[in-house]
């Protein structure tokens, strides 16, 4: 019992900062829109309002860091448009990420209400360009 204790003594702020690092893990990965399919996801873009689709991992520190933005941003956008989180680590996930040839996370795509895409964007989301983004996306295309 002698080691185990002279390890804690020797280590506690180690081990402190992991216990920290372990809590605000599991507070910032995001949960991914639940997607049985490819077909499911094709449905909701299909559903007559701007999308806002989120390409993330929960082993990135830019896609977690990003996670208190993008809610706040759904939260906003509640009943003006549709926010679908894609994990590239979920088998779905990864066969749309390479349907759309995401190079890396984050990525956001905004689409019109036909699915059809008029932004995108790598890195931190910035709230007003995505906002902007989305109104111009409710306008008619030609």
């Amino acid at each position: 019992m002698e080691p185990v204790k002279r390890f804690v003594r020797e280590n506690w702020l180690t081990l402190l900062v992991l216990a920290v690092l372990g809590i605000a893990y599991l507070f910032l990965r995001t949960p991914g829109t639940p997607l049985d399919s490819v077909a499911a996801f094709d449905a909701r873009l299909r559903q007559g309002q701007p999308t806002l689709i989120e390409f993330y991992s929960n082993r990135c520190s830019i896609c977690l860091a990003s996670k208190p933005t993008v809610d706040r941003l759904e939260q906003r956008l509640a009943g003006r448009a549709a926010v679908l989180r894609v994990d590239v680590a979920d088998p779905v996930g990864r066969e749309l990420a390479a349907r759309w040839s995401i190079a890396g996370t984050p990525a956001f795509i905004i689409t019109n209400g036909a699915g059809e895409i008029v932004y995108l964007s790598y890195g931190p989301p910035q709230v007003t360009e995505l906002e902007f983004a989305l109104a111009m996306a409710k306008q008619p295309t030609p």
